[in-house]
């Protein structure tokens, strides 16, 4: 992971019980914050006909890309090296489904 100084740029995603959502949040340098910069979100894709929640993430995210003109995904992989109006610094999810929503999380980290 980036030291703290050189992240400018976060996506984070929530996968809910109806509806999957995603933001990006930007460091803004001149008030030393970051600050939300858009909110986009998608139906929760875990129920059949789909049956993967990946889709409603990556659905979430193309629709923070459009109202951005930002480039995030490439090939349904989020770009993880920040650019002019490109990528993304630190990607992160929560889940806030409660009941039907099963899933399982790995991740690595640095000691």
């Amino acid at each position: 992971m980036k030291p703290k100084e050189q992240i400018k740029n976060i996506l984070a995603t929530d996968c809910g019980s109806t509806t999957t959502k995603a933001i990006l949040i930007q460091h803004d340098p001149e008030a030393g914050r970051y600050r939300l910069i858009v909110r986009g979100e998608a139906p929760t894709t875990v129920e059949a006909p789909f049956e993967d929640v990946t889709i409603g993430v990556l659905n979430s995210v193309k629709e923070v890309e459009e109202l951005t003109q930002w480039e995030i995904l490439q090939a349904e992989k989020i770009v993880k090296e920040s650019g002019e109006k490109r990528g993304v610094d630190v990607y992160i999810s929560t889940s806030s489904a409660g009941g039907g929503l099963q899933m399982m999380v790995a991740g690595v980290v640095m000691n």
